[in-house]
């Protein structure tokens, strides 16, 4: 093999060990959740109990729930589907049901004992032509349990459907199969901060769903993706690197896999086997460019200004700023970071202002937080939780801070 081929193939091997772009779907590279996973274990061909795994974006949600389904595919009847804006409930199920064949056999002519497919379908079609009722749904779920045992559902972006009826179907249909226990186990996958968001106004359904909440992965779970991650690529890997990823992060897996992607691609083109520390900035400089163009749209529309200004400051400080368990913070707490950012002392109302753009929903700025609570006591969050690693990156590439060094 000549050195062009080696370098092709050592890179094809780091761009398959990392995958920021698209959920983990094989198992022996995903890393952490050990608790959520065996929740879903424990939870899976129990009869009458049903499973929604929740959380901000960003968090995993998919990965887990395609790893999930991998799993359980060794031993029993599973289906995945990614719901879309315009999906009903009648939509959705016509798509899982299509997973589940039917085959009709007949005995061969004559005196052979042998038998031949005479037809094949699938679930879907006993649906017929008309909108599915949850007991409908149920009624051919349970031929399932009648044929093979056990099956395992996954219903993953639950909460795009614009379609109101939709989740109101779905939650009598859960409760429907909880309570006439047909082996059947719904997984919901969707962004909500709570289970009420995705099955608003149905609480009877709640005693037959586990909630299964996805939080920001911890800084062990997230230096697990990076070393088994260089692993499989066959690299090396410097401490300093890894915890420099991991606190750039935030608990999010996505700008993990992105950072060690971009760096173990450039040791690969260096002709080196071993990640190191001064390839932090290198990966965060490719990196930037392959974030996505709504978060980089996010953050040039809050920071563009043709004059000197501190809204990148301010905005790099928010993101700096302490946070409480909820995610939120003060203004007391930019002003602190605001200082160390500037190497200036400002107080509040110098940058008043400035929180009041990014929490508007109107200006320019707006839609980067939301603001709660009452006049001088408000705490501030980000709406979307991809934003703020994208921040921190800019802030290094532009000199603003070394926090991570």
């Amino acid at each position: 093999m000549n050195s062009l081929d080696e370098t092709l193939t050592r890179r094809s091997l780091v761009m398959r060990s990392f995958s920021p772009s698209a959920p983990i779907a094989d198992k022996t590279l995903f890393a952490g959740r050990i608790e959520q996973m065996s929740t879903l274990i424990s939870i899976a061909f129990q009869r009458g109990q049903h499973a929604v795994i929740y959380g901000e974006r960003g968090v995993g949600k998919t990965s887990l729930a395609r790893v999930m389904k991998s799993m359980f595919g060794e031993t029993a009847w599973t289906s995945y589907y990614t719901c879309s804006s315009g999906d009903s409930f009648g939509s959705i199920w016509r798509s899982v049901l299509a997973d589940f064949p039917i085959t009709d056999t007949r005995p061969r002519a004559g005196f052979s004992n042998d038998s031949v497919v005479a037809a094949s379908t699938t679930l879907a079609d006993m649906l017929g032509d008309e909108d599915p009722t949850p007991n409908k749904i149920r009624k051919i779920l349970d031929l399932l349990g009648e044929a093979d045992g056990n099956a395992v559902i996954f219903i993953d972006e639950f909460d795009r459907p614009d379609d109101p009826v939709a989740r109101s179907l779905f939650a009598d249909t859960i409760k429907i199969l909880s309570d006439q226990a047909i082996p059947v186990t719904l997984v919901l996958v969707g962004v909500a901060d709570n289970i009420d968001e995705l099955i608003a106004g149905h609480a009877s359904v709640q005693r037959a769903l586990v909630q299964i909440q996805m939080p920001r992965m911890t800084s062990e779970e997230l230096m697990e993706i990076v070393r088994q991650g260089m692993r499989s690529a066959n690299l090396g890997v410097d401490d300093l690197f890894a915890k420099q990823v991991v606190k750039i992060s935030q608990g999010l897996p996505h700008y993990t896999h992105l950072l060690c992607q971009n760096a173990g691609v450039y040791v690969v083109e260096q002709g080196r086997e071993n990640v190191r520390a001064a390839d932090f900035d290198f990966a965060i400089t490719r990196a930037l460019n392959n974030v996505s163009q709504t978060v980089r749209e996010k953050y040039h529309r809050a920071t563009f200004s043709n004059r000197e200004t501190l809204y990148r400051q301010v905005l790099l400080a928010c993101t700096m700023a302490e946070k409480d368990e909820l995610g939120t913070f003060s203004a007391p707490d930019v002003r602190d970071k605001l200082c160390e950012v500037t190497g200036r002392r400002y107080e509040i109302p110098a940058f008043a202002n400035h929180l009041t753009d990014f929490s508007s929903m109107d200006g320019a700025r707006g839609g980067i937080l939301v603001k709660r609570g009452v006049l001088r006591r408000f705490r501030y969050r980000f709406i979307d939780p991809l934003l703020p690693p994208y921040i921190l990156m800019k802030g290094r590439t532009e000199g603003l801070t070394q926090e991570l060094s």
